[in-house]
């Protein structure tokens, strides 16, 4: 008999709700918290109305669509793609349409039918009250309490309250305080995706004016460089610019103060300069006597053109005729360029979203959980992410909530009576040993098989490095066993990861992440790892994460000695001269300078000091799977070691 929720929702948007639709999909009980009567008020207007729920792209599109922590968004996008959102929303009985820029409308053109099918697709008990704060205890969460007073036991709570854009929808920035009061870090917030206030009072002569299929330009003038540069709509208000392609720009513009950037209008994109100064002589010469303000009908919109006769300098009542060629050159200029300077932004709370939030430097891209408070997830425009317009917002909004609700589920969602029924045999985690010799490709394929199957991956070969450069630093030779060994009590070993996913090895609390990559630190590692007593010092630590959770660990010898009950052991290895002219290439990319024959050399004793030694000497476990990639690539390697996984880990369980 199931107990009571254990996973609480914050927010009843985008992001809240398709946590609430996941949760449902995986059988799990929750409890949905929104202040507002109704769900998804901001998710029915946007797009203006119509709600441009995603981009049909692929994820390194809409990567390339996020101007700021982009590698964050990795494990969330490709755990739930646009093409899963679409697929999640005409299931739900939503037909839709890709427009001008691959966005996806629901073909009603009515934000409604979106709102109205993830409502339907959640299920769970709701709370129409204000939560007001998050209860922890020892690092984690117990709870939270609502603006009555009202006190709700929780094990797991996903914030998904939204930015400071459109405070009247109820996104005032609930979600900002909750993190801050838990202690975790809120990067400063502004808008992006906002209109722009011009400093040119023209713009207000112009207001409502729309400018269809024009090219716009931005340049940092401090910095003298474009900063921004799109095709599309844009329109002029009584404080400025707004439209899709200003919206854009806005995404750009970072560091705001008054005239620092301008815009640039061509009004005339399709037109090169010859062609348009023809096309300008043709218009003068159809009648030469008429007045200079009223030879631009065939050019430009009537609201447009008092303004822009003004800009030229030309007297307004001149006659074509009359017009100089240095004239109708400034005409020109202007055609191509038309510019406004930029003040500012407009207030955060007109912005589509809000740049800025909770720092992704503290929670974890693979399941968007708080690393300093447990059971603390966030989704959606409260984290620090945010994109360019076309769909790519709600996109991540979606993303980012099947992944905390999914993992908020694996970790919380079993309830007390299922847990206390779990038998002694039953394997909570699932380890996998990739050894193999150097430059096979053992990191780079554990740190991808990590990231796709959402295991912590434990970089072995990094922490024998660390104690290798240790030892370096000391002046101690390599073959100073005693030496090396008298370090041990000095040293601190720590594996942290920063928003992107990026694995961090603190030496003492310093970062080594760089140092113990140096060519010298391989000959150190090696002789460090011969250590028995050094490999004592490492070993408990190891095999300690890898009960704990679900792990991939590479190095020499992880399924012959660190974890020999491992689940899955694939043994990586490739051809010498395919290692060395890898591990050259990496080399240079850093900077140092090499060749690969030295590295052919170096890598030839390296690989026969692992073989020969008598602690853990380099060789296959095995029940180990033997996977040559001297012929595929980084990416075809993946797939199969991936392959490989699947294979051993459903044949287990069967």
């Amino acid at each position: 008999m199931k107990t009571a929720p254990r996973i609480a929702i914050v927010g009843g948007g985008a992001a809240g709700m398709m946590c609430a639709a996941k949760l449902k999909e995986l059988g799990v009980p929750a409890v949905l918290f929104e202040r507002n009567p109704k769900f998804g008020r901001k998710l029915g207007i946007t797009g203006k109305g119509r709600c441009n729920v995603t981009n049909d792209t692929d994820v390194p599109g809409v990567l390339a669509n996020v101007p700021g922590n982009p590698r964050f968004l990795y494990s969330a996008l490709n755990g739930f793609s646009p093409a899963d959102t679409k697929a999640f929303f005409e299931k739900a009985g939503v037909p839709l349409k890709t427009e001008r820029g691959n966005r996806v409308f629901p073909i009603s053109d009515r934000a409604a039918d979106i709102v109205n099918a993830l409502r339907g697709a959640m299920g769970c008990e709701t709370v129409h009250e204000r939560v007001t704060g998050i209860l922890s205890e020892d690092g984690k969460v117990t709870g939270l309490v609502t603006g009555n007073g009202k006190k709700y036991s929780f094990d797991a709570v996903i914030v998904a309250t939204g930015g400071l854009s459109y405070p009247t929808t109820g996104s005032d920035g609930d979600g900002y305080r909750f993190a801050e009061d838990l202690g975790l870090t809120v990067t400063p917030r502004s808008p992006s995706l906002c209109p722009l206030v011009a400093e040119e009072g023209f713009c207000a002569d112009l207001m409502g004016l729309s400018l269809k299929n024009v090219e716009v330009r931005v340049t940092d003038t401090q910095k003298k460089k474009d900063v921004f540069s799109d095709f599309g709509e844009m329109m002029f208000t009584h404080f400025g610019l707004t439209g899709p392609v200003i919206l854009s720009a806005s995404a750009h513009l970072d560091k705001m103060t008054p005239g620092r950037y301008a815009v640039h209008i061509d009004l005339k994109p399709a037109l090169d300069e010859k062609t348009l100064d023809k096309r300008i002589l043709s218009d003068f010469s159809e009648e030469k006597n008429r007045q200079f303000r009223n030879a631009f009908g065939g050019l430009l919109p009537a609201k447009l053109i008092p303004v822009f006769v003004s800009l030229t300098g030309i007297r307004p009542d001149k006659p074509v005729n009359e017009v100089t060629k240095a004239e109708r050159a400034a005409v020109l200029r202007l055609l191509k360029d038309f510019p406004v300077t930029v003040k500012g932004f407009r207030p955060i709370d007109e912005a589509i979203v809000t740049r800025g939030g909770v720092s992704v430097k503290e929670l974890n891209p693979g399941t968007m959980e708080s690393k300093k408070v447990a059971g603390l997830y966030f989704a959606g425009e409260v984290v620090d992410v945010d994109a360019y317009t076309g769909g790519f917002n709600l996109q991540i909004a979606f993303s980012t909530a099947v992944l905390a609700a999914k993992s908020a589920a694996e970790k919380y969602g079993k309830t007390v009576s299922e847990e206390k029924n779990m038998t002694e045999t039953t394997k909570k985690t699932v380890n996998i040993a990739i050894d193999g010799p150097s430059g096979a490709g053992k990191s780079f394929l554990a740190r991808s098989v990590a990231k796709r199957l959402h295991y912590v991956y434990v970089d072995t070969g990094a922490l024998y490095r660390a104690i290798g450069l240790y030892v370096y630093r000391k002046g101690i030779a390599k073959d100073d066993i005693p030496a090396a060994i008298a370090c041990l009590p000095e040293i601190s070993l720590s594996l942290e990861y920063d928003g992107e996913g990026t694995q961090i090895v603190k030496l003492n609390g310093e970062d080594v992440s760089g140092p113990i990559r140096l060519p010298e630190m391989s000959m150190y590692a090696s002789a460090v790892s011969a250590i028995p007593e050094v490999r004592a010092f490492l070993l408990d630590t190891q095999r300690d994460m890898a009960k704990k959770c679900s792990v991939i660990m590479d190095g020499r010898d992880i399924g012959t000695v660190i974890l020999p009950d491992a689940d899955v052991k694939i043994f990586l290895t490739a051809s010498d001269e395919v290692r060395a002219q890898r591990r050259c290439l990496e080399l240079k990319e850093k900077g140092i300078e090499t060749t690969v024959e030295e590295v052919l050399a170096d890598m030839r004793i390296r690989d026969e000091n692992d073989r020969s030694r008598s602690v853990a000497p380099l060789k296959p476990a095995d029940d180990a799977i033997l996977l040559d990639n001297s012929d595929i690539g980084a990416e075809e390697t993946v797939e199969a070691a991936l392959r490989i996984i699947e294979g051993k880990v459903s044949s287990q369980k069967s």
